[in-house]
């Protein structure tokens, strides 16, 4: 029987490093590699970022709008690049950040998570922006195939702050809301302290993190915005503060642009691992 993501996830990276390498193959850093836009780059592209990196992570995070927008070309990379990681023994964080109602949400369930399913995911993100129960069908199917799933609780991006800052009447934000959700499902299905489900917290929101993360006890934090999006390392161990063991540093263009070299790929995961350690 397969052990459960979360765990399988801390037993790796206690074995590695926490970080997880997003592969984000984007048309700009297709061209800052100096590759072409088109499926012999992304081929090229992914392949080379799981090489450097999959032997000294714990996880892998492709984004999958980049391998949708070349249509079922893109989509059969993906499941290579998704293979390919797993030689490695690497976990799989697809980030799809799906969010639908009833059939439609098992169909994505289906889709992404399960070492049988169509693209084969250890985990994926989802959004609960329909309502947090409508991602029961999802975590039923994440449950039977003992994968992960990551929801949206508090974005870096500048627009999301509007929504997720939203007050609702009993006085807590709606990110605030959905984090007490996940804590909630949690508690009847923990391993090792953890649930299935972990939250997405960006790097970047400064004071408000800590009071946030408080409400997430018994999650995994997946944390995008370090590098590129102007967040470090440091910053993340002084913002999540006690709760910096169960963070997942998601790092992609702050890793792949020192790309396409194998050995500068390599050589900025082994800095970043390196960060991690010496911040725990």
């Amino acid at each position: 029987m397969t052990a459960p993501f979360q765990s399988r996830f801390v037993a790796l990276a206690r074995q590695r490093s926490p970080l997880c390498v997003g592969i984000d193959p984007s048309r700009e850093s297709l061209a800052e590699w100096g590759v072409a836009d088109d499926a012999d780059g992304l081929r090229l592209f992914c392949g080379r970022l799981v090489e450097a990196s999959a032997a000294l992570v714990a996880a892998v995070k492709p984004q999958v709008a980049f391998f949708e927008r070349f249509g079922p070309e893109g989509l059969d990379i993906l499941r290579r690049t998704v293979d390919r990681a797993r030689e490695y023994g690497t976990l799989v964080i697809l980030d799809a950040k799906r969010g639908d109602i009833a059939s439609t949400a098992t169909a994505y369930g289906e889709a992404f998570l399960g070492r049988d399913s169509a693209f084969g995911g250890d985990a994926m993100t989802v959004s609960a922006y329909l309502g947090f129960g409508s991602l029961d069908p999802i975590l039923d199917v994440a449950r039977a195939a003992s994968a992960g799933v990551f929801v949206v609780v508090r974005s870096s991006n500048p627009e999301g702050t509007e929504v997720q800052s939203a007050r609702l009447a009993d006085g807590r934000s709606v990110a605030e809301y959905v984090a007490d959700r996940v804590t909630s499902h949690n508690a009847g299905h923990e391993a090792d302290g953890l649930g299935p489900i972990g939250a997405v917290v960006g790097a970047t929101l400064g004071d408000e993190t800590a009071s946030l993360v408080a409400r997430l006890p018994n999650a995994l934090l997946l944390v995008p915005g370090i590098g590129a999006q102007g967040a470090t390392v440091g910053d993340v161990r002084a913002h999540f503060g006690a709760h910096f063991p169960r963070v997942i540093p998601a790092i992609s263009r702050g890793i792949s642009r020192a790309g396409p070299d194998l050995a500068a790929l390599r050589r900025r995961i082994e800095r970043y691992v390196a960060e991690i350690r010496d911040a725990d």
